[in-house]
């Protein structure tokens, strides 16, 4: 064997080496190789394209909900209060003039109409159902069945959308010191006006959602508003309260 026809090899057992001095391909690329590779590969079997296709459009279905929810919610939440205003007016109407509120034979059962809820910085003018269930709540707000009515001694608890479904608490964080917060009852308007910092946090404020003393009972007859926070999740919620500082007869 000519040996210098035949030289042994340079790097390892029958190996030749091979010089590049092309740049290694880089993370990203290599990824979107692998990425075509495998969509090639399905699209040439029929499972793989009908399966391509029914990803497509759950995608495409999936952007066209979420664009659309706020406004089919919105939509649903109006018919809902369109309902409840009738109903608040008849409450109303057939008023005892000589009640001075709710009692257990008259008090509104779950997704009933309770009280309207008034923010005048917000523009906000909402009835407010009796409970916070799923149902209660696509009218838009509603009032914790386990705390004071309206106008009574105690905390009056009130959970309402932030988006969706009218969104009435939508811009709640914007509420200051000695804004108002109107809660109007077939007896009596009952206002209140947001209070200073106090307990050492802010108010508005910002609590986990297992908090759960915020609609705990008070000393002072006092509102508090419920929502979610960030708008479109549900990681805390966002507090406001405010006190009762008069009382209107209807």
């Amino acid at each position: 064997m000519d040996a210098e026809a035949h030289p042994w090899p340079q790097h390892g057992s029958g190996a030749v080496p091979i010089e590049n001095d092309a740049p290694a391909e880089g993370g990203v690329r290599r990824g979107f190789g692998a990425v075509g590779f495998l969509l090639d590969s399905i699209r040439r079997r029929r499972s793989g394209r009908i399966g391509l296709w029914a990803l497509v459009v759950g995608l495409t279905l999936g952007g066209v909900w979420l664009i659309a929810y706020p406004f089919i919610t919105n939509f649903w939440a109006d018919r809902i209060q369109n309902g409840l205003q009738d109903d608040f007016a008849a409450l109303q109407a057939n008023a005892d003039p000589n009640a001075t509120g709710f009692t257990a034979s008259n008090r509104p059962t779950e997704g009933q109409a309770l009280t309207r809820l008034r923010i005048p910085k917000l523009g906000v003018n909402v009835i407010v159902v009796e409970g916070t269930s799923g149902n209660a709540l696509r009218a838009g707000a509603g009032h914790f069945h386990d705390t004071a009515l309206p106008g009574e001694p105690g905390n009056v608890a009130i959970a309402g959308h932030r988006t969706g479904y009218g969104e009435p608490f939508r811009h709640i964080e914007k509420l200051e010191k000695g804004d108002q917060i109107i809660l109007e009852t077939p007896f009596a308007t009952y206002v209140y006006k947001v209070g200073p910092p106090f307990d050492g946090h802010r108010n508005p404020w910002i609590v986990p959602p297992t908090d759960i003393l915020v609609k705990g009972p008070t000393a002072d007859a006092v509102v508090t508003l419920v929502t979610c926070d960030p708008p479109g999740t549900s990681k805390n919620r966002l507090i406001v309260r405010g006190w009762l500082v008069r009382e209107i007869d209807a």
